[in-house]
């Protein structure tokens, strides 16, 4: 056996010390892959010089770094050695040995790269935009094996059933369904997701858009003969939506009352109403389109539609 400088070697995960003797200044370094890594050692209480350091990797015997110059370097004292680029291969135990004068002491150093943490979940939207009253749905996907899986809004955690929550949980997704859609919904809806040893969350952005619904009309005026089967007689809207779909009927506009209300047809994205070949004076008034959005009503400005008369054929004189 060796003998040692001063008292007994005090042994320790990290390092192996005797006395003032030797010290892994950074037991337990910090790796990152593809970049250097520096292990010091520090000696106490006598000069070395690098005739006296050695360095070794236990791989899983004793691996003498001093031979291995293109992965190490060792510095002029002996007492650094650099990992010159990290990666899986270079993690382990190293450790340098001093000896002189017939004793030796070493530290220890332990090196590994940071686990890489998986990602078990992620957002199928990562903003979802709502309108009071209406649905808001968040969906976060499974990309791992889930353990568990819970979600929070605002910092407060969600149950199935209670308010507006309901909570549906597929092997691929889970879903959180807002109905309705209130106000205080608006902020940060957060998926929470525990693995095997692992955490992961996914936050979805929840906005509030205002009720906003455009209807413009094509014409402000419209004269159409009776009986003229050469001109179309319609009527049309268009309808911009940002809260949602529209559902849109024309009504006969009277006494500052939407009556009369008919589905409307769709035409390349105009909500019409046509006056066939049948139209009559009688059809002639004033017209609106009324548009329901997530159970909202919104009237358009009047068209003023006037059907005149078919003028009546003229008789053949007779002489």
């Amino acid at each position: 056996q060796s003998g040692h400088y001063g008292r007994e070697a005090v042994v320790s995960p990290q390092s192996s010390h005797y006395g003032r003797g030797v010290e892994a200044v950074n037991p337990k370094p910090d790796a990152v892959v593809k970049e250097s890594l520096a292990l010091t050692c520090r000696v106490n209480g006598v000069e070395v010089t690098k005739d006296n350091v050695k360095w070794f990797k236990f791989a899983p015997g004793m691996e003498d770094l001093s031979k291995a110059q293109k992965a190490y370097s060792i510095s002029d004292d002996g007492l650094t050695l650099t990992i010159k680029k990290m990666d899986a291969k270079k993690e382990g135990k190293f450790k340098c040995v001093v000896e002189k004068d017939g004793k030796t002491s070493e530290g220890v150093f332990e090196v590994a790269l940071p686990l890489k943490e998986k990602d078990l979940v992620e957002a199928e939207k990562e903003i979802v935009d709502f309108v009071e009253g209406d649905v808001i749905k968040l969906q976060c996907n499974k990309l791992e094996t889930v353990t568990e899986l819970f979600w929070t809004c605002n910092g407060k955690k969600m149950k199935n059933g209670k308010g507006n929550v309901m909570i549906i949980n597929k092997k691929a997704f889970s879903e959180l369904v807002l109905k309705p859609a209130k106000l205080s919904d608006k902020g940060t809806c957060t998926c929470h997701a525990k693995g095997q040893g692992t955490e992961d969350s996914a936050d979805i952005q929840v906005r509030v858009l205002e009720n906003e619904v455009t209807i413009t009309s094509q014409v402000d005026d419209l004269t159409c003969k009776q009986g003229d089967k050469k001109t179309a007689c319609v009527l049309g809207w268009d309808v911009v939506s940002t809260i949602g779909t529209v559902k849109v009927q024309v009504c006969l506009y009277k006494n500052q009352k939407a009556i009369k209300c008919k589905k409307s047809k769709v035409n390349d994205g105009i909500y019409t109403k046509e006056f066939g070949k049948k139209r009559k004076p009688k059809n002639s008034g004033s017209y609106v389109a009324k548009v329901t959005v997530n159970g909202k009503t919104f009237i358009s400005e009047p068209i003023n539609l006037t059907i005149t008369k078919k003028e009546k054929k003229k008789e053949k004189s007779t002489e």
